[in-house]
């Protein structure tokens, strides 16, 4: 995205503030003009006490009033300074809102595979890094800009009326000063930008070394990862030492060759007072006027790092909130009638390219209540399917009926109000027990949660448990053990009261002991629902009325387990590997 575009799209945000955004500029302006005359002013009190000690009569109702005016300027100044200061900081809590919940409704419209292809780090850098970077550009720089531009302005009138032939050398000496430090504002932007992406990776590698602690330290990879770890920060410090001292550059040689000019305005200036072609305090006037004069265009000079990293951050953002969403819900979703459980794939095509297809025609009917077991290698499609009946991911081709409806012509919320889903990774959020439970269902009274928790066999080990029910679990739910989270997801599947179960490797994480306890719950909690269980271990599906055994994509072999033990095929391959 061009830096245009950018801009463009940043502004964006700022136009439902325009009145409120046009009066802080204009409260900077005024505060900035009436800066610009105090010089001026200045500059008459020192021809008064010249005058006065040329005359030897002291002036002082003319000094005493150019006084009480500076005053009066300086305060009017200081007033509306912090109008607009308050007026931006408003402007900008409300921008950053607006925009923090942009990007808050964009992840959840998102396709998955965005966070297959994203590391965690990278999104979180953008939603922490890249807005605050905006932010400060918006609240620090917006305002500067239209001061230093109404500073450079008002400036140049002054010292039109006091000299115009003087006025001549600050106005040569400013192109010549940004042109000096054209390079490096352009190569400060790229660096800045190097940075930023930088940023993002050392915020992914950290976030993935910090989750995988105990896997890094089980395989002494302490030393590589501090190795990937130093090499990531080098580059970040080498770029961002770039982009610091070109952005830093720029003042300097601005400034110098300003100076410059400063000093010849300065001798001429003296020169001509001398022969009183001009007033000692127009001389003074003009002096201050040169130095400000400069002052405003190296500012901007210097303000080119904090916008190069605002372009930076706001082309990560603007590339998330571009980022190809989920296939809008219909405006007029269809609502099945039935509330049954049946569940037809009919020559469901699928792949995560167009042109290389992982499904090439699946065709299934599962009837109200049947427990359907997916089994195969690893990479076989089994999460796959399931991830298809989900909806999350869409069809390449074919179609998926839930109660006789597509489910393409049916909201996701509807659709996914008829599952609940037991994962093999399971996933608590920082909270009580009984919330983490009740999740699907926030008002759940505590009775119906203790009933689910009982039912996965989860109610003994809670209440032994600080705080029992009301035990709020760390991030991560790291405070309790793997088997233990397991045990807790199961309970909230069963909360949520399914008409169609998912259970992916759901028992993978418990003991043996808890996996036969678990088993008969399950068989009771299935018992007239359609169930879908995914699993490596075949004996803990044999009484399913259907079993999938896929391969590639597909459904290689379908049927019951002695039937397909019967048909000596892959299944029975499968079965006999694990006994014998």
């Amino acid at each position: 995205m061009s830096r245009r575009a950018i801009f463009q799209r940043l502004l964006g945000y700022l136009k439902e503030h325009r009145l409120s955004l046009f009066l802080c500029m204009l409260s900077a302006v005024i505060s900035t003009a009436f800066l610009v005359l105090a010089p001026f002013l200045v500059g008459r009190v020192t021809t008064a006490l010249f005058a006065s000690i040329a005359d030897g009569v002291f002036y002082w109702d003319t000094i005493l009033c150019l006084l009480a005016a500076l005053v009066a300027l300086y305060l009017i100044s200081q007033l509306f300074t912090f109008l607009q200061g308050f007026g931006m900081a408003r402007i900008t809590a409300h921008v950053m809102q607006k925009l923090r919940s942009d990007i808050d409704g964009k992840m959840h419209r998102l396709k998955l595979d965005y966070y297959d292809t994203h590391t965690h780090g990278d999104i979180l850098s953008v939603i922490t890094n890249d807005v605050d970077t905006i932010n400060n550009a918006i609240s620090q720089n917006l305002t500067s800009v239209v001061t230093q531009i109404t500073t450079a302005v008002g400036v140049l009138v002054m010292m039109l009326a006091i000299s115009p032939a003087l006025t001549v050398i600050p106005v040569v000496m400013v192109p010549l000063s940004l042109l000096s430090a054209a390079g490096m504002m352009k190569a400060s932007e790229t660096y800045y930008g190097q940075q930023q992406g930088l940023l993002g990776a050392l915020n992914g590698y950290v976030e993935e070394m910090y989750n995988g602690q105990q896997v890094v330290q089980a395989f002494n990879h302490q030393k590589q990862a501090k190795a990937e770890f130093r090499a990531l920060n080098e580059a970040l410090r080498d770029s961002a030492r770039k982009a610091e001292v070109t952005a830093g550059s720029v003042s300097p040689i601005t400034t110098l060759v300003n100076d410059m000019g400063y000093v010849v305005c300065a001798a001429i200036g003296c020169l001509w007072a001398i022969a009183g072609k001009l007033a000692v305090g127009s001389v003074q006037a003009m002096l201050e006027y040169t130095w400000r004069f400069a002052e405003p265009f190296s500012s901007l000079a210097g303000m080119v790092g904090s916008f190069g990293t605002a372009m930076a951050a706001g082309g990560h953002i603007f590339a998330l909130l571009d980022a190809e969403e989920e296939v809008p819900d219909p405006q007029s979703p269809a609502v099945p009638r039935e509330h049954s459980g049946r569940v037809v794939f009919h020559q469901v095509q699928f792949g995560y390219t167009p042109d290389r297809l992982l499904m090439k025609g699946v065709d299934l009917a599962v009837e109200p209540g049947q427990k359907v077991a997916i089994v195969g290698p690893t990479g076989a499609g089994k999460t796959t399917l399931i991830n298809l009946l989900m909806r999350f991911y869409e069809l390449s081709g074919g179609s998926i009926q839930v109660d006789g409806v597509d489910i393409r012509q049916m909201s996701r919320a509807e659709l996914r109000d008829r599952f609940g889903m037991v994962l093999q990774d399971t996933w608590l959020f920082e909270g009580a027990i009984a919330d983490n439970i009740a999740y699907g269902e926030p008002d759940m009274d505590r009775e119906k949660v203790i009933a689910s928790a009982r039912s996965a066999c989860a109610h003994s080990f809670i209440k032994t448990l600080p705080g029992g029910y009301d035990m709020v679990l760390s991030k991560g739910a790291e405070n309790i053990s793997q088997g233990e989270r397991q045990l807790i997801t199961i309970a909230r599947a069963i909360a949520s009261d399914p008409e169609i179960l998912i259970l992916d490797e759901a028992t993978s994480n418990v003991d043996v002991h808890t996996e036969v306890l678990i088993q008969k719950a399950m068989a009771e909690l299935m018992k007239g629902r359609t169930s879908f269980v995914i699993a490596h271990r075949l004996s803990t599906i044999r009484d399913a009325e259907m079993i999938l055994y896929m391969e590639d994509g597909d459904i290689q072999e379908m049927g019951g387990h002695e039937e397909l033990l019967a048909r000596q095929g892959r299944y029975a391959a499968l079965y006999h590997s694990q006994f014998g």
